[in-house]
């Protein structure tokens, strides 16, 4: 997993185009809409990686008119940088000429979405699969929210640079030991025949690693008996899966926000 800590002004594009060295030609990149910029679409086509970028109506003109319903739904588009970036662009390098396709998924609420993808065969990569497909990057979505609601992150121990980066790389590297310590458990539960797929409880998983973290880093206890009991822990109180499912968002007010950060929430460390 490669993470940064960067300031809170810095460009997404920056950041991605710094990540771009741990992919390989022929993986696939999906990005959500604050990506979509030409030199991150030139940038992955000079290292040979294909994408699937969702689309505001501000990043390109057949975006703009696709996610208003106008023309077909899987244009081939042939784009080049704007004169305030063609400089920059033939600076690094990159080509000034890219022939990509725009594909448009309509959502369950009747929305249009919008995705820009160097899947060009349309044979190879129909329409309909593209919803399912962009759907796959739920998981580093749902990867955030752990981050900043059940670990907290932005809740810093201290306000030094020192205490930020400390607690920013500890929570990330907490994730990733939870990934792994959860695979047998969710092997497990994965075989259980039960009405809808269950996976392990996030909460449940974090609070046995915090009571048994010392023991797993810091002694000599038999790894092969504390993975087993921690897998035990982990098998306790699963949640179901239901895909497909769309409860609806409610929006609160700030004042309910407040008074549940302030007097409700549990802290789960």
């Amino acid at each position: 997993m490669a993470v940064t800590l960067a300031r809170g002004d810095a460009y997404e594009v920056d950041l991605a185009v710094g990540h771009l060295a741990h992919a390989r030609p022929g993986d696939l990149v999906l990005a959500d809409r604050n990506y979509p910029s030409y030199r991150l679409l030139a940038e992955l086509t000079q290292r040979g990686i294909d994408f699937a970028v969702r689309c505001s109506a501000a990043s390109f003109k057949p975006a703009r008119r696709m996610l208003r319903g106008e023309g077909p739904d899987s244009p081939i588009v042939t784009l080049t940088p704007c004169a305030g970036q063609l400089g920059a662009i033939r600076r690094r390098g990159l080509p000034t000429v890219l022939k990509v396709r725009f594909v448009r998924v309509v959502l369950s609420t009747g929305e249009n979405e919008v995705l820009v993808t160097s899947l060009r065969d349309e044979t190879c990569w129909p329409t309909a699969d593209f919803a399912e497909l962009y759907h796959l990057r739920w998981g580093v979505e749902t990867f955030y929210g752990v981050l900043k609601t059940r670990l907290t992150l932005e809740n810093f121990t201290g306000i030094g640079p020192e205490a930020i980066r400390q607690d920013f790389f500890a929570s990330v590297f907490l994730c990733g030991l939870e990934s792994v310590l959860v695979g047998e458990a969710q092997t497990q539960l994965d075989a259980r025949p039960t009405r809808h797929p269950q996976q392990v409880n996030r909460a449940v998983a974090f609070n046995a690693i915090k009571n048994k973290a010392l023991a797993l880093l810091c002694t000599d206890t038999d790894i092969e008996v504390l993975c087993a009991e921690l897998t035990a822990l982990f098998l306790t109180s699963p949640c179901s899966q239901r895909p497909g499912r769309h409860p609806p968002r409610q929006k609160k007010s700030d004042r309910a926000l407040l008074d549940y950060y302030r007097r409700r929430q549990k802290q789960c460390f």
